[in-house]
């Protein structure tokens, strides 16, 4: 079922087959609050997918064969940011997701306890918020730590949505992929259904971590990791939608050699292409039950 946005006598709405969400009429949009978010099925359900006996590497057991998505919040510690754990947090989980942030750090340097939480969280969500006055040209900076965290997050592969409110500086230099929102505090609303689908995607995806066979196979490129021009890439088929190729790094690990996919839902299809001194191997289109055969070209 599509989502629906609706505005109706002061009243916004969103609501699509898992959730609902509504901001009282009493309140401005931009001071709005959650009035009713539930998604009954997104808690319950398992972040997993099943082929066989296979569950992806990125979810370990539990008893309950539930484990939440962890998702770090990069935000301002002040009370005009306070929307964000009053709204932002309860949306993240209201999808069974579980918040993570950084608050202890307090506008300081990194540490590696900060470190550490975003390099084992799946996703980021990046707010990039006014900080200060204006500047003469009525542009405003950002927190500094929530840029780094930012940057760290990209770098290790995470899954990022970065929201950059209107007047703060673009500050480039940043490079990696990530989903880009803006934001206006005018219509915080709109921010909110955007995340809302982000969340709802990144929980109904998982990344997994698939072993590249046969070794004979293997042992033909090993040598070229990390030799100029050695590329790996992978490209996702879902029935007759098949996406751009990705790249992903291999990596060496207890003996054999592994690449990451990242989003993949229960009907994906991956096929690998490595390429390096003038030669290449492909898979064909497989499921992703942590094994990839590749052959040469």
């Amino acid at each position: 079922m599509p989502h629906t946005f609706v505005s109706i006598a002061g009243r916004t709405s969103l609501s699509c087959q898992n959730w609902s969400y509504q901001t009282r009429p009493d309140v401005p949009a931009n001071r709005a609050f959650l009035h009713d978010w539930s998604c009954p099925s997104l808690i319950t359900r398992r972040f997993e997918i099943r082929r066989g006996r296979r569950v992806s590497s990125r979810r370990k057991a539990s008893a309950t064969g539930e484990v939440p998505l962890k998702i770090f919040v990069g935000f301002g510690y002040n009370d005009r940011d306070q929307w964000i754990p009053d709204l932002v947090f309860p949306l993240i989980k209201a999808f069974g997701s579980e918040v993570v942030t950084g608050e202890e750090m307090q506008g300081q340097e990194l540490d590696d306890g900060v470190r550490q939480r975003i390099e084992t969280s799946d996703a980021m969500i990046a707010l990039l918020t006014r900080r200060g006055e204006p500047s003469a040209e009525g542009v405003y900076e950002t927190h500094r730590w929530v840029v780094e965290e930012l940057a760290l997050a990209i770098a290790g592969g995470l899954r990022v949505v970065e929201v950059r409110e209107e007047g703060v500086s673009d500050q480039g230099g940043i490079a990696g992929n990530r989903q880009r929102i803006r934001y206006s505090e005018a219509e915080r609303d709109k921010l909110l259904v955007e995340l809302a689908t982000t969340v709802g995607n990144w929980v109904r995806t998982v990344d997994v971590t698939l072993r590249l066979l046969p070794p004979e196979v293997v042992e033909e490129f090993r040598p070229l990791l990390g030799a100029p021009g050695f590329r790996c890439t992978y490209t996702v088929l879902e029935g007759n939608r098949e996406s751009a190729p990705k790249d992903t790094l291999v990596r060496p690990i207890k003996g054999g050699l592994f690449v990451y996919a990242a989003g993949l839902s229960p009907q994906s299809l991956v096929r690998i292409t490595i390429e390096g001194n003038g030669r290449r191997w492909t898979s064909d289109y497989e499921a992703p039950d942590s094994i990839i055969t590749l052959k040469p070209n």
